[in-house]
């Protein structure tokens, strides 16, 4: 890992492998950790690129720009601070939030586009996903309240994500995928200062999000892009939101597997990420 420096930001970001480039991006309430056992599946083909997002993990924690446009800006300075100028980019949960708006500001630059897990907030049917009275799951609205997880979470981390990993309904399949090594990681990474505030922020900024994917999915993407879903996870069921904001779509499933993807089906979804990105440049 290596610390980047970028105005206003400083991330904390893997580089390995060679070959066409890619940006994987981590879901919430992760790391760039999330993608360990994908990483050396594929950097034998591609350079790989794997940041902690703003907020998480070892990057800094600014006290605001959690809109995933605004994220979507640093990213993209990212890639190009590393002289990377094309580049697949897949994102699983909360990444993929923030790759939509990285392809529609960057054409020129997003050669493909992957969700996994994942969706775009405002369109077709999304807002479903955060309102558990019509099977939406619970953490939306918790994690949006002003103050109160700060409060709540405090020296209580561990057993938050202990839920959400392994009793939550759409959590874990594969439950030995985020063992306690990983468990520990990521409670770490939860237990510095602001990490709580700067992570729930990416939930607080929804409404702010739902504005500007309207305004984006004005102009259709015309990108290759991908939906991946597991069985036991979302599924498929943020496909019509892609469908709305991509012309050329295609989706895929992962079998036996719940809603943590990278880390609980790391082969399976190598797989399908290298037979869509290819081998040239």
């Amino acid at each position: 890992m290596e610390r980047i420096r970028l105005p206003g930001h400083v991330l904390n970001c893997a580089v390995t492998g060679h070959g066409p480039a890619v940006l994987l991006l981590h879901g919430w309430p992760q790391t760039g950790y999330a993608w360990r056992h994908v990483v050396p599946l594929l950097a034998d083909r591609y350079t790989v690129v794997v940041p902690d997002l703003p907020g998480f993990g070892a990057s800094s924690r600014p006290a605001d720009g959690y809109d995933k446009r605004s994220v979507a800006g640093i990213l993209h300075q990212l890639m190009t601070h590393l002289g990377l100028p094309r580049y697949h980019v897949a994102g699983h949960d909360v990444g993929g939030q923030i790759a939509y708006p990285l392809a529609a500001l960057h054409p020129e630059s997003v050669r493909s586009l992957t969700f996994v897990e994942a969706g775009i907030p405002g369109l077709g049917n999304s807002l479903a996903a955060a309102n558990p009275l019509t099977g939406g799951s619970w953490h939306f609205g918790f994690n949006q309240v002003p103050d109160l997880p700060e409060y709540l979470l405090a020296g209580r981390e561990r057993g938050y994500l202990e839920f959400l990993f392994r009793r939550d309904s759409i959590g874990l399949y594969v439950t030995e995928a985020i063992d306690d090594r990983a468990l520990d990681e990521y409670t770490r990474a939860l237990c510095v200062p602001g990490a709580i505030r700067s992570t729930m922020a990416y939930y607080r900024a929804l409404p702010a999000d739902i504005e500007d994917n309207h305004k984006l999915a004005t102009t259709r993407l015309t990108l290759p892009t991908a939906v991946i879903g597991a069985r036991h996870g979302v599924g498929l069921g943020w496909l019509d939101t892609v469908q709305e904001a991509a012309e050329d779509v295609s989706s895929w499933w992962i079998e036996d597997c719940g809603h943590y993807v990278p880390e609980e089906r790391p082969a399976e979804l190598a797989h399908i990420l290298a037979e869509r990105w290819g081998t040239d440049d």
